[in-house]
C-alpha cells in the first residue's frame, strides 16, 4: 500500500516539510532539516533550515546551515548562512562561520572561546559589571557635589 523509498533520507535526517507547522521546543541527537515553520527553540547536532523553511525561536547545534528565516539567538560550533538567508537575532559560534553575499543579517555576531559553554550568562554578568562602574561613578560624581555644597 505505501511505498517505502528512504533512498534521500537514508542518513536519518528528520524533515518538517513545507507544509508542517510546529509549535513548541524541539530536541534531536540527529539532523533535522526544516522547510515548514518552527514556533518554538530547536536544539540538535545538525540543523539545515531551507529556503522555505522558518524558525521563530532559539537554535542551538553543532552544525547549523541556514538559507530560509531565523528570528531568534544562534548558537553552534559551524554556521554556514547562504545568500537567501534572513536573520533577525544574535549568532554565536566556536569553530567557523560563512556569510554568502547577499545574506540579510540583523543581529549580533560573536565567536565563543574553546572553553567556555555557549550561553548567554557570561554577556549578563559583563553587563551587571558595566552596571556597577557606571554606579560607582554615578556614586563619585555625587560624593563631588555633596563636598562642593558642604564646603560654600
Amino acid at each position: 500500500m505505501f511505498n517505502n523509498n528512504n533512498s534521500e533520507r537514508a542518513d536519518g535526517t528528520s524533515l518538517i516539510g513545507e507544509g508542517l507547522t510546529i509549535e513548541g521546543d524541539l530536541s534531536c541527537k540527529g539532523e533535522i532539516e526544516i522547510a515548514g515553520i518552527m514556533n518554538g527553540n530547536i536544539r540538535a547536532e545538525g540543523l539545515k533550515v531551507l529556503e522555505t523553511g522558518s524558525i521563530i525561536g532559539g537554535v542551538k547545534a553543532s552544525k547549523f546551515e541556514v538559507f530560509g528565516f531565523i528570528e531568534g539567538e544562534i548558537y553552534a560550533d559551524d554556521i554556514v548562512i547562504g545568500k537567501t538567508a534572513t536573520i533577525k537575532g544574535d549568532i554565536f559560534f566556536k569553530e567557523n562561520l560563512k556569510i554568502d553575499e547577499g545574506a540579510d543579517v540583523d543581529g549580533y555576531i560573536k565567536r565563543v572561546n574553546q572553553g567556555k559553554q555557549t550561553s548567554s550568562k557570561p554577556q549578563q554578568s559583563q553587563k551587571a559589571k558595566v552596571k556597577e562602574e557606571k554606579k560607582e561613578k554615578q556614586l563619585e560624581i555625587e560624593d563631588t557635589e555633596k563636598k562642593a555644597v558642604n564646603q560654600s
